[in-house]
Order: structure tokens, then sequence, then C-alpha cells
């Protein structure tokens, strides 16, 4: 069987659902380029060895900016090549400069096995070329390495150092004097996967970067900077965002690529998406294709797995499920086993969606839109990298985007990618990083990096609170005593609470998500296991839970949030309508929560909960709804407080389209009267402490925003409302009411 023949079994299929769209991506030819200077014989000598007679042109054009010294951010397709950039550089530079070091950032450690063991065999051809040995080469240095190891690392600090941003962090900055002779010495730094430092891990990873190069220039080196990306809309702006730096970008993609078919899948009515993502997954591993699925959920990577082994048990040996969670060895023997050949099919969560080299794969099913074009071609970029044909499938869940582009599949294809946000002045996080900036070097009045005067507030109220010290007479911060480091959490917003369960820690959340997802009676799952919250201790910030089988139910908070008004920082007109962005003040209180039935997902009950208001500042837009729409949509006899809710949500659900973004970083408030504003209103705002450039990216987008927000909504069959299109399954409203007939009255007046 062909990729051809599985399309035309999957179309005949009566028990998959209903073809909304076929597409396919035409194959396309190789460019090949020459770098200025040639390649050392040595480099070029293990090129051809590795068979590669010619390099892209992309590849060519990219070693060049960076052996000009150029900052460059590499922006090509999956598979394309862009670690090679990177490593022939640092490769000539070792063999000009043994003492040169490099070090390499990855967002996640199977990154860092997977790219070791790419510049090893590298290297190992390039000693073959030469009458020469590159000793000491390379090395990882994270949580994984043992205390041992660390220590013959930082005594004698190997060429390439790999590792990610928390040990970066944790690990060699606050403990940079004993990498003088690293730093003293440092070339080259790499950011690889650069547009997964978005949100709160991008925020805070800035703060990492600027310390990092605070220390290079204090040892004396100022390194050239290299990052690559999958496919975004602001790869330069987001690269100088994370390091305060120009960059020049590489983006003409010379790789070869091969014919990629498409099939957009709405399963038929009563049947689950995930039972028809589970039968296209076993056709296509029954007949011998490489097959990844991609869930968006542990759980339902799970119950992938356990679903194809109960209908094909002779699959076992054939197939696994991957996700976070499983042990490092156990993710490094699938990895392995998937480039060797030995696993035909996966079942895995985003945690294969970044660039671990797991060979050529032939079938991709996208189990629901992964929220972004971004991600979805990062997806469908892990298959077709040989000649092959490849299928990338996408089954449709009840959502507004996977509906969106089931009925519009051509605004998937003709879409322009996300943009990649994130804010390193958050406040917040800022806050948390300034003591470590002061602890490793004194923040002086020349300092370059920072820009003292921009972040001159932060330093106050730090010094004011005794957790900096400021020496007026030269302008200079110095630390207080006490640990700084390990009080900053790069993957959240807030100090962490630690879950525990039969005594044991088994799992930590930022504080922003603990009383909507972890309150007294919440239903956590944590690899596989169900757990129920019984006690949460704010205080100590801990949260203990105790382990249950067999509940047949889920757990969804009930909220209310207020808003207010800090400060207008920009207004515009969009249409109709004038739109403002500034600061706002944002209370959330957890109500109580509703049960609701696991398949079914129908209400069996509420409990009321007697939990203490969250208050936190963030940004956010407003706009406000003026009388004569309000008495437009009462004479249709349509609801004017479901049609402003159902706008908030719609607007919540169409802003992933412009941002690198999921709705659950969003938060909204809809008021039939807003006691500040006078009027009916709208909020949408970021749903992180001090906020992280969501809003910022809708109000620089805010018309296109606004009109596929409509486009959303008028495209979707339903009358009122519907989970294609209104509804939203975290609403602490429970959904009610909403009206997307009002909305678009609202829409069509400010645009018509």
């Amino acid at each position: 069987m062909n990729i051809t023949d599985l399309i035309l079994k999957i179309k005949k299929s009566n028990e998959i659902g209903e073809i909304a769209h076929e597409e396919v991506v035409a194959k396309k030819s190789a460019t090949y380029g020459e770098t200025l200077k040639p390649l050392r014989s040595e480099v070029s000598g293990a090129l051809n060895k590795k068979g590669i007679k010619k390099l892209f042109s992309h590849q060519a054009e990219g070693i060049d900016s960076i052996k000009d010294g150029n900052h460059t951010v590499i922006m090509t397709p999956t598979a394309s090549g862009k670690s090679l950039i990177y490593n022939i550089p640092v490769v000539e530079e070792m063999l000009s400069n043994p003492e040169s070091k490099s070090l390499y950032i990855f967002p996640l450690k199977g990154l860092e096995q997977d790219q070791l063991k790419n510049l090893d065999d590298f290297v190992s051809l390039v000693e073959e070329h030469g009458d020469f040995t590159l000793d000491n080469a390379s090395a990882i240095y994270d949580g994984d390495t043992t205390q041992y190891k660390r220590k013959k690392i930082r005594e004698k600090p190997p060429s390439v150092i790999m590792t990610n941003p928390d040990m970066l962090h944790f690990g060699i900055l606050a403990f940079h004097s004993k990498w003088e002779k690293f730093f003293k010495n440092l070339k080259y730094v790499v950011i690889d996967e650069v547009h997964s430092y978005k949100g709160v891990l991008g925020s805070n990873v800035a703060h990492v970067i600027r310390r990092l190069r605070r220390i290079a220039k204090h040892y004396g080196s100022e390194p050239t900077f290299i990052a690559s990306s999958a496919t975004i809309a602001n790869p330069v702006e987001l690269s100088k965002m994370l390091t305060g730096l120009d960059f020049k970008l590489i983006s003409e993609s010379g790789a070869s690529e091969s014919k990629k078919h498409f099939l957009f899948v709405n399963p038929i009515p009563d049947v689950s998406p995930y039972t028809s993502a589970t039968r296209i997954f076993t056709e296509a591993v029954m007949n011998d294709f490489k097959t990844i699925a991609f869930t968006k959920s542990r759980k339902i990577t799970d119950l992938m797995h356990k679903w194809v082994l109960d209908a094909k048990p002779e699959l076992e040996d054939y197939i696994t499920s991957y996700r976070s969670g499983f042990l490092p060895e156990e993710r490094r023997k699938i990895e392995q086993s998937l480039f060797s050949g030995e696993l035909t099919g996966v079942i895995s969560t985003s945690a294969l969606e970044l660039g671990v080299d797991i060979g050529g794969l032939d079938v991709c099913v996208l189990v629901g839109y992964p929220g972004t074009i971004c991600q979805t071609l990062q997806r469908a970029g892990r298959v077709g990298r040989g000649s092959n044909d490849s299928l990338v499938v996408l089954i449709a869940i009840e959502d507004a985007l996977d509906q969106y582009f089931m009925r519009s599949p051509e605004e998937f294809f003709n879409a322009t990618a996300e943009a990649s946000v994130a804010d390193h002045l958050n406040e917040i996080i800022l806050k948390a990083h300034l003591p470590c900036a002061v602890t490793e070097l004194p923040l002086k009045a020349e300092e370059d990096v920072y820009n003292l005067e921009e972040i001159r507030d932060a330093l106050t109220e730090l010094d004011e609170e005794k957790k900096i010290r400021h020496w007026e007479k030269k302008d200079w911060y110095y630390p207080t005593k006490g640990v700084k480091h390990n009080k900053v959490n790069l993957r959240g917003v807030g100090e962490p609470y630690n879950i525990i369960a039969g005594g044991n820690l088994i799992a930590t959340s930022n504080s922003g998500r603990v009383l909507k997802e972890l309150h007294p009676g919440a239903i956590y799952m944590h690899r596989g296991t169900t757990y129920k919250v019984n006690e949460l201790h704010m205080g100590e910030k801990n949260i203990r839970c105790v382990e249950k089988r067999d509940l047949n139910y889920y757990t969804t908070p009930i909220t209310e949030e207020e808003s207010e008004i800090l400060e207008v920082i920009e207004v515009k007109q969009v249409g109709g309508v004038e739109v403002s962005y500034g600061k706002l003040s944002i209370t959330e209180q957890v109500l109580g929560y509703r049960k609701k039935e696991l398949y079914s997902r129908k209400d069996i009950g509420e409990v009321l909960l007697d939990l203490p208001p969250v208050k936190f500042e963030s940004t956010g837009i407003w706009m406000c709804v003026d009388d004569d729409i309000l008495s437009h949509i009462d004479d249709k006899k349509f609801s004017v407080a479901g049609g402003l809710h159902a706008l908030e949500h719609s607007m919540i659900a169409a802003l992933p389209l412009f941002a690198l973004c999921d709705r659950n970083d969003l938060g909204g408030r809809s008021y039939t009267v807003n006691g500040e504003l006078g009027e009916a209103a709208i909020f949408i705002y970021d749903g992180h402490d001090g906020g992280i450039g969501l809003s910022k990216r809708g109000f620089d987008v805010a018309e296109e925003w606004f009109k596929k927000t409509g486009k959303l909504m008028s495209d979707c069959p339903c009358d009122v409302s519907c989970p294609s299109c209104t509804q939203d399954p975290h609403c602490g409203n429970n959904n009610d009411p909403l009206d997307k007939r009002a909305a678009l009255v609202i829409l069509d007046t400010w645009f018509n």
C-alpha cells in the first residue's frame, strides 16, 4: 500500500468522518549555495563523508552571516539542516582556536541529548580528515548530570556546553566565578527552538540571557548569538526581545521537500474524534507506515495507546506512547527505537513536537488542531523527510478553531504564522531577576546590557523592600544577603506549590493555576493516575491529594472576575469602536466547582467553596458598546448580556490566530454596565501577573482580530451558540448566557 491507497481507504470509510478538505503540497526541489570563503578541508571532508556534497542555499548564507560576526536567526522548516549552520562555524572555531568555547541552549533535555550525538558524530568525522584530535569537544550540563561530572566540567570546560535555561540560571550564572575560563573564551551562544520561548518562559529567559551577556562581558567576551526558529511572524523581533541584540534573518529555505498530502476530517455524529484518530493511526501502522499521532493531553495519549492495543494486541511491540512524566531513560529508548525503525508508531503529546531526530515518518495524525499554525507546521514537519509522499490528517474536535478551519480550510493554507510574544519588562518577572543579576555582578551606572532608566522603578522598589541595596553616590546596586536564584521559577510566575500524595512530592504547580485547578475537591491527573485534592495549604504552598480509581467525572471551577482600569497606555479607533490598551487590576475568585461526566461532559453536580479572591495586575484591552447598538439588539429580541459574553469568548478563541498562545493564557470579562466606564464593555487581558504581551499583540492587530472573530461565529451553522464558535470549556459561568447573533450585531455595526 502507498500513501495514495491509504488516503483512498480513509475516504471510503464510513466509520471515520467527513473529509472536509484535501490539499496536496507539491514536491520542492533543493537549491544550493556556496560560502563566500571555502570551508576548512577537514570540515568539507566530514560533510562528504556524511553524504553532503553541497550546502543548501540557506545553510551557506547562514554560515557566512555567522562568520561575519552577525547575530543571526535562522527560520526554515523542520528538517532543513539548521543545526549544521551553527555546528560548522563552531567546529571551525574549535580548529582555529582550541581555547574557544560555545554554549548551546535548548528548551528540553531531549534536544540536548540529540544534538550532543549530532555534534559528536560530526566532530569524529572532522577528526578523520585531519591529523589532530579535538579533545573534550562537548558535554551536557543539566539537572541529570552527576555532581562528580559537573565538577569535572567546571574544572575543565569542553569546547561546547549544552544546557537548558533552567540549569543556566541555577547552576552556571549563579556560580559564574567557577566558570571564568569558559566565559572568558565564549565565542558563540546558540539558542535553539527560539520560538518556544514565549509567554512566561520567554519573559524569564530574556533576563537569563541578559544576565549571561553581562557575565560574559565581565570576563572579556562578547559572543555572537545564533538562534534557530520554526516559522513564526516575528523571528527577528523575538530574538531581539530575548537577547537585547539586533539580528540578521535567514529565512529562504533551499531544502528539498517531498509531496505532502493533507486531509481535514470532521468526525461523524456520535463518533468521538479520538475514536476516528485511533482508527486512522491503527490503519496506517497495520500497513507499515511509520506513523505519529499528536494529542492535546496526556490522558488522551494514554487512552489512544490502550484503545489501539485493545483492538490490535499484535501491535504491542511496534507502538508506544510518549509524553512528559516518562523517565529520561524511557524517553531516550523510545526516540532511539523510532529512529532505528524498531517502532512503527508513536502517540505523543507536544513532547515530540520539537526537533529530536526520530528519523523519517510517513503519516502524522493531529488529534485536534494544535492551537497555532506554527505548532501545526512543526508537527506536520515530522513526516516526509525523504523522497516518498507523506500524509498529514487533522481530526477536528469540538473547538472553535478546529471547526473554523474545517469550514474555511483555505484560511489555514493561506495563513501567515503567528507572532511569538513575551515581555521582558513584566514587573513581577523583572523584580525576580534583578536581585539575581546584582548578586552575580553589581549593576553600575555605566551598565549597557540593562537600561537602568527603563528598570529604575523596579530597582527603587527592590531597594525599598531591602532585596537589593543602592549606593546613591555612584548609582550602583548591590545584593543583600540570602539566596536569590532559588526563588525564581522560569516556567511560571510566582512561587511554586508542591503537590503531595501518600507523603511523596509528585509534581509542582505555579501559583496562578492553583485555585482554579487544585482547589479542594479538584480532580488532578498525573502519569495516568487520578488524584482528588483533599487539602490546599496556601501558607505552606502545599496541596495534598489522595489517589482515586475509576472516577467517572472531572472538575471545572466556577469563577467570578472583576477588572479595574489602572492606566490607559494607548487608544485607537478600530472601525466604529474606540479600543483602549493599558494596565488593569484583575480580581478572580473561585466560588466552587462543577462535576462533569467524563465522556459526555454533562453537569452532574456543583460544590460551593469558601476561597479567598486572587488579585493581580496585568495588561489588557477594552472597548465600550454604546446604547444604540444595545437597543438594536433588544429590538431583535436577542440577548444583550449573551452577545457581550459571546463576543468576549470568541475574541479569546481567535487571538491564537495572531499570537503563539492558548486561550488559557487569556482572561476576559463582559459587562452590561461597567461601573468605571458607565457603559456596556468588554475586557480581554493577559491571564498572567504583570502581563506577557498577548493583549498588546491583539491591540496591534485589532482590526484583523475582530474580523476573524466575526468570521469564526458567522461561518458556524449553529443558531445561537455551540462549542464550535462561542462556548468555552473553561468558562466560569458555565457558558450562560451566550448569543452569537447579538455578538455579530455588535461587530457588524462597528465594521459596516
